[in-house]
C-alpha cells in the first residue's frame, strides 16, 4: 500500500511543500495539488505502469522504481533501538524489503514479523 501527505507538513513534508519551495527556488508558479488532482494524476501513471508490467514483468518497471525510491543505502537497526545495524538494499521478487546485516549477508524482512518505522530508521518485530 501507500498513501499521500498532500497538505499536512508535520511530521516530515508534504506534497504542498515542496510546490512552494520549488517555486520560490525556480520563480514558477506552480499551483498547489488537490487530493482529488494527485489521485486522477497517480491512477493514469499506475495504469500505464500496470501495462509495462504487464509486457516486460518487474525488469521493466524496476529501474524506474528505485530512481525515485528514497530507502536505499539507509541504515537501520533490527529488532530494537540498540539492536544490530542494517543497510537497506532493495527489495526481492515478491516485493519484500531486503536489508544487509554486516556478517549476515542479505534477507527478506517480511511484514508478518517486522514493522518498519521510517522515522526512527527501525524494523521491529510486530
Amino acid at each position: 500500500g501507500f498513501g499521500f501527505n498532500v497538505n499536512n507538513s508535520n511530521p516530515t513534508i508534504c506534497i504542498n511543500d515542496l510546490i512552494t519551495k520549488y517555486n520560490k527556488e525556480e520563480g514558477k508558479k506552480l499551483k498547489a495539488l488537490t487530493p482529488d488532482c494527485l489521485i486522477a494524476r497517480t491512477v493514469t501513471v499506475l495504469e500505464r505502469l500496470i501495462d509495462i508490467f504487464q509486457e516486460k514483468g518487474p525488469n521493466g518497471v524496476l529501474s524506474r522504481y528505485y530512481k525515485y525510491w528514497v530507502h536505499s543505502g539507509k541504515q537501520v537497526r533490527l529488532y530494537s533501538e540498540d539492536g544490530p545495524i542494517a543497510w537497506i538494499v532493495g527489495i526481492d521478487d515478491y516485493g519484500f524489503l531486503q536489508v544487509h546485516e554486516e556478517g549476515k549477508g542479505v534477507e527478506s524482512v517480511h511484514p508478518d514479523g517486522n514493522s518498519f518505522d521510517m522515522l526512527r530508521n527501525l524494523i521491529v518485530p510486530k
